[in-house]
């Protein structure tokens, strides 16, 4: 029943994506190409995909937006860093949709499910370029991707989304403490393989939401910023050993812990008594 419900979903897509593409837009689709948002997602989801590997598309309850994501970042044309880059990955894109809503058509069909991007042959995935891309294919095992995604981690999706740009300042320094603080150790290498787990695996849905309501993304950005705040000590601090890294560590979230819930907590008491008396 379920398979049956599927497929007549998948039919449905298909048809609104190929027959009317004004009914099909949505904040990632127009004319059945990826909008600018929909290359921003398929960036800041990267690192999620090259964590979580087919993984990534039942996260995304196997939507067209994650194939076609998918089939991006494996294309070399990813690599490309032109100022067109953007335009060239949306046209790129549109080629990768109607690939998938072909597929989509054939199992629809014949009641074979293939939850996983279309297969692209080879000689439809070479493009010309001017500027040479740097690699072609990332012939890197997807179990080493993991590894680095896990020790270095990837882009923080939601502080990205709320502050509009991985440019921003805010982003920026967060991506410093990362590099130059937190992974200069092994404490802190192991703490950040840990987080990245915990924070990949609802990172994406917040960042989403963030940029479909620009109600919700003030609300987020207000509430990080003592987070951030308190992060960019970190910056300031020269931090040679492991122990004081723990030291630190441990006082950051206590700050934190302190801001977010002691201060509410509080709050709460003082407000309880008033209205008590």
């Amino acid at each position: 029943m379920k398979k049956s419900s599927f497929f007549a979903l998948i039919t449905l897509v298909s048809i609104i994506f190929s027959a009317y593409p004004a009914y099909g837009a949505t904040v990632f689709y127009a004319d059945g190409a990826f909008t600018k948002n929909g290359i921003e997602w398929c960036e800041e989801n990267k690192p999620l995909y090259d964590l979580l590997g087919d993984k990534f598309f039942e996260h995304h309850k196997y939507s067209i937006e994650s194939r076609v994501c998918a089939n991006l970042i494996e294309d070399p044309l990813w690599s490309y860093s032109g100022p067109d880059r953007a335009e060239k990955l949306i046209e790129r894109s549109r080629y990768f949709t109607e690939l998938e809503i072909a597929e989509s058509r054939e199992e629809a069909k014949v009641g074979v499910l293939d939850p996983t991007p279309a297969q692209v042959p080879r000689n439809n995935t070479e493009e010309k370029i001017e500027q040479p891309v740097k690699e072609q294919v990332d012939e890197t095992p997807k179990q080493n991707k993991v590894q680095n995604v896990n020790e270095g981690g990837g882009g923080c999706l939601i502080a990205t989304a709320a502050f509009g740009s991985e440019l921003s300042t805010n982003v920026q320094m967060l991506r410093e403490v990362r590099d130059n603080q937190i992974l200069n150790t092994k404490v802190g290498a192991m703490f950040l393989s840990g987080f990245n787990q915990f924070y990949y695996s609802f990172s994406p849905t917040i960042a989403d939401l963030e940029r479909q309501s620009p109600a919700f993304k003030e609300f987020v950005k207000i509430t990080i910023t003592p987070l951030l705040t308190t992060l960019s000590l970190l910056n300031h601090l020269d931090i040679n050993s492991e122990g004081e890294m723990i030291g630190w560590g441990i006082g950051i979230l206590s700050l934190n812990a302190g801001f977010y819930f002691g201060i509410p907590f509080f709050v709460a008491i003082k407000l309880k008594h008033y209205l008590l008396s």
